[in-house]
Parts: structure tokens; sequence; C-alpha cells
């Protein structure tokens, strides 16, 4: 006669999920800041405009006064 096991090779309890990691719990907080961080340091360094307007041209808004006009009083 063939032995019997002493106990069955399945388990009816629920296996319990390892704990996860430091990274595995943080990740998107790391993540998270790591992109603030670098949209931030990217933002700062993607304008197209000069850091000073040029002294020689004018704006293009105004005008000198037209001295021909005359006053209302």
């Amino acid at each position: 006669m063939a032995k019997q096991p002493a106990a069955p090779a399945f388990t009816l309890q629920p296996l319990t999920a390892p704990k996860p990691t430091w990274w595995q719990t943080h990740r998107h907080q790391v993540l998270s800041v790591t992109a603030l961080i670098g949209g931030f340091v990217l933002g700062q360094h993607s304008t197209n405009a000069p850091a000073t307007p040029a002294a020689d041209n004018p704006p293009a808004h105004t005008a000198p006064a037209n001295t021909t006009a005359t006053t209302t009083p």
C-alpha cells in the first residue's frame, strides 16, 4: 500500500504579501518632487526673451507728440 502524505500539498489559508520596500511605498512622491524640480529648472532656462531690452530701439507703441494740433480750452 502507498503511504499517504501527512499534510495536503495545498493550504486554505491566504498568503500574506511581503511588506513593500521604502521605494515601492514612496516612489510616487519621489517622482513627483523630481518632476517639479525638473520643470522649474527647465522653465527658468527656456525663455527666448533677452534679459534686458535693447536701448537703441524705442517701444513700438510710443510716438512723438503731435505739435500741430490745437489744444482745446
